[in-house]
């Protein structure tokens, strides 16, 4: 398998600042209840991630409204210092140095994928996985909001409506154009950027010079340079908006922007360090709590009430069916009383696939960052302007698409049927850029630069699940993403392969490349070498969605409906990743995570109870 080759070197430096996380309501609990507001709360929120910090936030905007939030996870900054907020610092969590903030979880054999086995990155901390991702900002297309309102029949999911919530989210600030460099002008319409928003979103300030050249590519190819991805169009080419603070170049995620600022609210209780074991439920299929471990202790948090999971893609649907919601056969296995029979907890995960292709190049890429001078100098360039390298998190420009006539003529019929089903605005395709090589191949030539163009499916037609592998929480649960087994994946992946070949072998771009592609090289050409390689090196981009489908009650596989309420009982809502009815397109698919929280935030302050 090909892995991306990630610098290490960069903690050698040290760190560069370090936040103090204690306050007065926040702690690891040694004991049930908590120490300022009892043990019964008005909602009990299960998971401080992106969606569950969002609703922690709006809810207690109520001052007469008590909310509990359960993670067993921390402050991230009390595990790994100042990494979580340096944005070229977010490589290094795709591997072992992420791992003090990590559920360790790994893939069952993909069959699809030669029987590999992958690791799968989810962040056990305050904040979530927004803690540890790449930054990327950018709505979905219209067409996909369309498709969204009518599989789950409300039409409030419609773009129109739900800008109002991509809205709240911005806290827009221009570029710095002079630290972005020559041939990196940002390209957007001021009129589709918002300020007062929770999250800081900008440009970085430092532009990828190989992005520059990938432009160039990408152009020659027949890709239009079109405004950034924040207006429902995600069909050209453009650089990528991030959620970075430009004032100091910090990450902007949902512990920084809606957790820290407001602990001091006396009607918040974070649960940090503490376990969910189960959501409890009276005769009447009510939700009254949960039950959770801290500390070695067990104890139950009471919901007045709503129960709200916000625990993942893997883990809400585990905590669901170990809490007895979910297929009645499998719960049976574990000898788990079945509360709702709900065939589909756990089942549509949907993900993203991409693959790497190398060369060495004659521009300055993260490469560099092994040079312990220059690595030196790139710190202390941010930490005196907030500009410079380490202000970029890497994948800064992206290309996206719908696999152009000429490569279809090969698709099969069941490709072709099921690409007719998307949108037209819903790329098959991004093509984004790695300031890097991904081998130790790559490594052959010290202090040579090297970077990659990745390939990345966006329409995958594939489908996988997660199930409990016992009654309890605290073993892992069984992750199949299913990845590649859908003849349409294959046939898209081989197109786009080509298609970023092309690019890369325009004139446009000869000027930047030294010698031969090196991954995966010359010597594979033909549709089944090309096969081959995407077998061994596809990789899942880490943006599984859909394992709590939401829908109609008259879906047999819908889990929530479109407020989030679990279908088959009551006070009990899922509102994170995994309630999706798909993964939408587009490079930032856990920006919709937030403004779905902001939404049903709203839903949940207007219900009657």
């Amino acid at each position: 398998m090909y892995t991306f080759r990630l610098s290490s070197s960069l903690f050698a430096i040290g760190l560069l600042f370090y936040c103090n996380s204690m306050s007065a309501s926040a702690t690891s609990l040694t004991s049930c209840p908590h120490q300022n507001l009892g043990q019964k709360f008005d909602y009990v929120i299960v998971g401080g991630g992106t969606a569950g910090l969002v609703l922690a936030n709006r809810l207690t905007e109520q001052s007469g409204v008590t909310v509990a939030v359960i993670e067993a996870g921390t402050f991230p900054e009390d595990v790994v210092g100042n990494r979580t907020q340096v944005p070229e610092y977010a490589g290094s969590f795709d591997g072992p140095d992420g791992a003090a903030i990590e559920w360790g979880f790994t893939t069952t054999p993909q069959i699809g994928l030669d029987n590999n086995v992958f690791p799968y990155y989810r962040a056990k901390a305050l904040g979530g996985c927004s803690t540890i991702n790449y930054m990327a900002y950018s709505q979905t297309s219209k067409g996909a909001h369309q498709r969204w309102a009518d599989v789950v029949g409300d039409q409030s999911y419609t773009y129109d409506e739900m800008l109002q919530y991509y809205r709240k989210t911005m806290n827009f600030t221009p570029p710095n154009e002079k630290a972005r460099g020559a041939n990196a002008t940002a390209q957007y319409n001021p009129a589709d950027t918002v300020t007062g928003g929770r999250l800081g979103v900008t440009y970085a300030s430092y532009a990828q010079p190989w992005s520059t050249w990938v432009a160039k590519g990408l152009t020659a190819i027949g890709i239009p340079k079109v405004n950034a991805f924040i207006n429902g169009n995600l069909i050209g080419q453009s650089w990528q908006l991030n959620t970075i603070t430009q004032s100091d170049g910090f990450r902007s995620d949902s512990e920084t922007a809606y957790l820290r600022p407001f602990l001091s609210r006396p009607n918040l209780a974070i649960f940090n360090g503490t376990f969910a074991q189960r959501i409890l439920f009276n005769r009447g299929a009510v939700a009254t709590g949960v039950q959770v471990t801290a500390a070695g202790s067990t104890c139950s948090i009471t919901a007045n009430k709503e129960v709200i999971v916000s625990a993942g893609v893997f883990q809400s649907p585990q905590l669901l069916q170990v809490s007895g919601v979910g297929p009645a056969a499998l719960l049976q296995k574990y000898n788990i009383s079945v509360v709702a029979n709900r065939p589909g907890v756990g089942q549509g995960m949907n993900d993203h696939i991409t693959v790497p292709i190398s060369y060495r190049v004659n521009v300055l890429t993260s490469s560099a960052d092994e040079n312990a001078t220059y690595l030196a100098q790139a710190v202390n360039q941010f930490n005196t302007h907030a500009t410079g390298p380490l202000a970029s998190a890497g994948g800064d420009y992206l290309g996206m698409e719908k696999i152009p006539q000429a490569l279809r003529a090969n698709f099969s019929a069941e490709t072709v049927e099921f690409l007719s089903t998307l949108p037209a605005d819903w790329p098959e395709v991004v093509y984004g850029i790695y300031p890097n090589g991904v081998s130790e191949a790559a490594e052959s030539v010290p202090g040579a630069d090297y970077a990659t163009l990745l390939a990345t499916l966006t329409a995958p037609q594939s489908r996988g699940n997660v199930s409990i592998a016992s009654p309890n929480m605290s073993d892992a649960p069984l992750i199949n993403p299913n990845l590649f087994t859908e003849q349409s994946d294959v046939d898209v992946m081989i197109a786009a392969f080509k298609r970023a070949r092309q690019a890369l072998a325009s004139k446009a771009m000869a000027p930047v490349l030294i010698g031969q592609e090196i991954i995966p090289g010359p010597s594979v050409d033909t549709d089944e070498q090309i096969l081959a390689y995407l077998k061994e090196a596809l990789n899942p981009l880490y943006h599984a969605f859909a394992t709590n489908k939401m829908g109609n009650a008259s879906d047999p596989n819908a889990v929530v409906d479109s407020h989030g309420k679990v279908h088959g009982v009551k006070n009990l809502r899922v509102i994170d990743c995994s309630a999706f009815p798909f993964l939408p397109p587009g490079p930032a698919p856990q920006i919709q995570v937030y403004v779905l929280a902001e939404k049903l935030a709203d839903d949940i302050k207007n219900t009657q109870y």
